[in-house]
């Protein structure tokens, strides 16, 4: 009896897994309340994440800056050697660079 149901197992372990997915999926959610206990705690919280925020910010800014100037330096290089596809590829680093650098004025004017 006990190796007709291991064959039969083995044979519907497809169907099983498909049948079952949802309903593991959905017994393991958490219902997570917010804090009553005035608003110190909801500040706090959103303290946090606006400093993680800026920092992300701040470190994609930095990112840009430096894009930037590579892009800039490369293009100067390649217009003094005469080099139109380096031309080109120093072009779209500099416009990365800039779009980079304006990506926490943009999230800020958004939020």
């Amino acid at each position: 009896m006990i190796k007709k149901m291991i064959t039969f197992l083995r044979k519907q372990k497809g169907k099983l897994a498909v049948a079952l997915t949802p309903a593991v999926c959905l017994s393991n959610t958490v219902v997570a309340f917010a804090a009553d206990s005035g608003d110190k705690a909801v500040k706090e919280i959103t303290n946090g994440i606006d400093l993680i925020q800026k920092i992300a910010l701040a470190v994609v800014a930095g990112v840009g800056t430096i894009f930037l100037a590579w892009g800039v330096l490369d293009f100067a290089t390649s217009y003094s050697s005469h080099d139109t596809t380096q031309q080109a590829i120093a072009i779209k680093k500099v416009i990365g660079g800039l779009i980079a650098m304006a990506t926490p004025l943009i999230v800020v004017a958004f939020s």
